[in-house]
C-alpha cells in the first residue's frame, strides 16, 4: 500500500518536471482520492493531471486535455480518472446538473478538480490540495497539502 503524504513542495523548471513530480505523487493515490488543483491560468494544472494520469497507467499523456468547455473528461486508467475543469463554472447548480458529487464520491475512481476552490464546499476534508504558483515564465512552485485548507492563512 502506498504511503500517504501530508504535504510536499517542489520547484518545477519545465512541464516535463511537473509531469514527473505528479507521476510520483500518483503513487500515493488510491480509489476514492480527490485532488483539488488551484493556480492562475497557465500555471500547470492540466500538466500536473497529465502526470497523475501517466502515474495511474495512461500510456499517452497527450490524451489529457483540459475539459474547459465540457466540464469533465474520464480517462481509461486501471483506476478510472475523472478530470473536471471548473474555470467557466458560474454557479454550483451547474455542478448538480452533471452529477458532480456522484462522480467525486465514487469510491472506485480518482477525481482531479481544476479550479477546485469553486467547489470547495463540496469536497471532503480528506482531499489533496495542489497549488501551482508562477516563480517565473518557466518555473513553478508546486505545493501539496492533504486535508482541509486554512483559507485565513492565505490572506495578507
Amino acid at each position: 500500500m502506498p504511503q500517504t503524504i501530508k504535504s510536499a513542495k517542489q520547484i518545477s523548471r519545465s512541464p516535463h518536471e511537473t509531469i514527473l513530480f505528479a507521476q510520483k505523487f500518483a503513487k500515493n493515490l488510491k480509489p476514492g482520492s480527490i485532488i483539488s488543483l488551484e493556480g492562475n491560468l497557465g500555471s500547470g494544472k492540466t500538466t500536473f493531471i497529465k502526470g497523475i494520469a501517466r502515474g495511474l497507467g495512461l500510456s499517452r499523456k497527450e490524451e489529457v486535455k483540459s475539459p474547459t468547455f465540457v466540464l469533465m473528461h474520464i480517462y481509461p486508467t486501471p483506476i478510472p480518472l475523472y478530470h473536471f475543469d471548473l474555470y467557466r463554472l458560474e454557479t454550483p447548480k451547474e455542478l448538480e446538473a452533471i452529477g458532480f458529487e456522484e462522480f467525486i464520491y465514487n469510491p472506485k475512481a480518482i477525481s482531479c478538480v481544476e479550479w477546485g476552490e469553486k467547489a470547495e464546499n463540496l469536497l471532503p476534508e480528506t482531499s489533496y490540495h495542489v497549488e501551482l504558483k508562477f516563480v517565473n515564465d518557466h518555473t513553478r512552485e508546486i505545493r501539496i497539502k492533504a486535508g482541509k485548507l486554512d483559507r485565513t492563512a492565505k490572506k495578507g
